[in-house]
């Protein structure tokens, strides 16, 4: 059965770039790096992920992401990766 990830990707400077929904984080965080790192890959990181079974559940949660204030964000991520590690190395 596939999987759905919700995830959060930031800048290096902890910015959010992209909230989204994916069946492959490794697919997704290469296009991230295309569109928005291009010139410096190492400044983008996926900060946050979680995985769903059903699609419609990490739509529902990547909607219910992307009505939080950047704040509350940062809290949600800081409370998963206190060090807004790059969770995916590729």
């Amino acid at each position: 059965m596939e999987s759905f990830f919700t995830y959060i990707a930031f800048y290096r400077d902890d910015t959010v770039i992209d909230i989204g929904v994916t069946v492959d984080l490794e697919r997704r965080f290469r296009l991230l790096n295309q569109i928005h790192c291009k010139y410096d890959q190492q400044s983008c990181k996926l900060v946050y992920f979680e995985e769903f079974m059903e699609s419609s559940k990490a739509t529902k949660r990547e909607n219910e992401l992307l009505e939080l204030p950047k704040k509350k964000l940062k809290q949600l991520v800081e409370e998963a990766n206190p060090m807004f590690v790059n969770l995916l190395k590729i």
